[in-house]
Formats: C-alpha cells, sequence, structure tokens
C-alpha cells in the first residue's frame, strides 16, 4: 500500500510553524493529513490561514481537505471564511476541496459520477436458475422473480461482488465463469440522484444448492428450470433485461478475467483485466 501510494506522489511536508501536515501530489495538489487538522477553532484558523499561504508561496493548485466527524464544527470555517468547496463525503467524514491558482480554471476532478452494479446468472449442474423475490423496492412492488443484484463495492472486482451477492442474498457458494453485456443508466435513484449506474450481467456456476435467504432484503429466493425461468412474463422477450439476461448464457462472445501484472517496474503489482473470448472456446 505504501508503494502504491508513493507512485502518486512528489513530495511532503511534515508540518510544524503553523503549517499543516499534508502530502504533495504529481499534479500540484495538497493532501492534508486528516490527523493533523486540530480540533480547536482558533488553531484552525491559524493553521489554516498560514498553509494556505505556504502552498500559495510554492505555486500548488488543489488543496484536498477531509474532516472527520468529530471536527464537523470546522466546516463552515472552512468554507465560509476559507472558501472550501465540498467535494463527497462518507459516513465518518467529509471531503473538501479549494483551488488556490487565480489565473487559471479549476481542473480537480469531479465527485465519482457512476456506481457499478452487477447480476448474477447462477445455473447448477442440472442446468437450473437461481432467482430471487425482493421484499423491497420496485421488484417488490410489482411481484417479479429476478436475478441476484446488487453494487460493487469500492476496491471490489466485478466478479467477485457477484459472487458475494449471490451468497448474502440465498446462501448459495457460486464461482465466476464469465461476464455477459453491460448497460448503463442515467437515471439515477433516491440514494444516488445525479449518478450514472453501469450495470453487468456475471455468469456463475453453483458450488452449492441449498438455500437460505438474506431475512432483512429477500422476501424468496428458489430454482428454476430454464423452461420456467423463460416463460415468466419478466422480463419481457426482446426487452434490455432479457437481452442482458441471455448474454451470459447465449452469447457468441464472453468476457473472460484474468490478473495481469501492470510491467516490468511493477511486477508485484496485480489488475483484473476482463477480455472478450468466443464461447465455443470456453
Amino acid at each position: 500500500m505504501d508503494r502504491e501510494k508513493t507512485f502518486w506522489l512528489s513530495g511532503a511536508c511534515a508540518g510544524g510553524d503553523g503549517v499543516l501536515a499534508s502530502k504533495y501530489d504529481l499534479y500540484g495538489g495538497v493532501i492534508v493529513d486528516a490527523d493533523a487538522v486540530p480540533k480547536d477553532e482558533h488553531l484552525f484558523r491559524s493553521a489554516m490561514k498560514s498553509s494556505l499561504a505556504e502552498w500559495a508561496q510554492l505555486e500548488k493548485r488543489g488543496v484536498w481537505l477531509q474532516l472527520r466527524i468529530e471536527l464537523a464544527a470546522l466546516i463552515p470555517i472552512a468554507t465560509a471564511e476559507f472558501g472550501f468547496e465540498f467535494h463527497n463525503a462518507e459516513r465518518n467524514h467529509v471531503m473538501l476541496t479549494k483551488w488556490l491558482p487565480t489565473d487559471a480554471p479549476n481542473t480537480l476532478p469531479a465527485n465519482a459520477s457512476h456506481t457499478v452494479g452487477v447480476g448474477a446468472v447462477v445455473t447448477d449442474k442440472d442446468g437450473r436458475v437461481l432467482l430471487v423475490q425482493e421484499k423491497s423496492g420496485p421488484a417488490a412492488r410489482l411481484g417479479i422473480w429476478k436475478l441476484p443484484t446488487g453494487l460493487v463495492d469500492a476496491g471490489e472486482e466485478l466478479h467477485d461482488a457477484a459472487v458475494r451477492e449471490v451468497k448474502e442474498e440465498t446462501g448459495i457458494d457460486a464461482a465466476f465463469e464469465q461476464l455477459g453485456a453491460f448497460t448503463m443508466n442515467h437515471g439515477g435513484n433516491l440514494a444516488h440522484a445525479g449518478k450514472s449506474n453501469l450495470f453487468f450481467i456475471v455468469k456463475c456456476r453453483a458450488l452449492s444448492t441449498e438455500i437460505s435467504t438474506q431475512k432483512g432484503e429477500i422476501a424468496e429466493a428458489q430454482w428454476f428450470t430454464m423452461e420456467e425461468w423463460k416463460a415468466m412474463p419478466f422480463p419481457e422477450k426482446g426487452s434490455i433485461w432479457d437481452v442482458l439476461n441471455m448474454s451470459a448464457l447465449e452469447g457468441e462472445v464472453c468476457s473472460k478475467a484474468k490478473a495481469l501484472p501492470w510491467g516490468k517496474r511493477r511486477p508485484d503489482h496485480f489488475r483484473w483485466v476482463y477480455y472478450p473470448s468466443l464461447r465455443a472456446a470456453l
């Protein structure tokens, strides 16, 4: 992890003399050490004033300031008095930013624009498919049987997310086989208003068959034959959801997964790559 962090950094300031400890990234940015932010409002004002003067002198461009929830009282000081803007928030902190140059447009990257979802087509040795009925949400209101679905967590691979969601919702152990098609939805939802969503269909093979449903979210889970599934009113034949689902089973091309190194300079650093493969060659 330390090697990964230093890959993006060009230096650091240990703090002292009223200047906040921070790291300097390769884009001219300042990343304030969240542990170095003083809780006292007077000390924060003084340190921020000195720090901004120091960073401007060093010709830094953007400042990233993370304020943890216990320092929430500092938020109005940072925004109203020093011109910081909201960038993103998590359960235990808010991230603020400030653009320093007065003669150049703000080029700090925006907050994440997309969420990523997965749907799992899980089949057992008899060719049956695993479907669920949800307790809440649009699918529950319509009373439909659907694939196990969910959002990919930060730092999680697509195929791992699909296997996890299947286990959480149904208790079924599954193994990843391949990716089918994917789609993008720009409608957003109440939790992620204004965000787009990338949704991937993942084909999995069941390693167990005994169902144990997630009590809080899943009303029922069940194995169905392919004939029973295809005879259901949802998804409508030829609709986007039908095509997505069938791509995992019948598409001429699918995507396999392979962990590959970055290169000779970073032989111990791997990233998953999803690459097309003819289904006949699987």
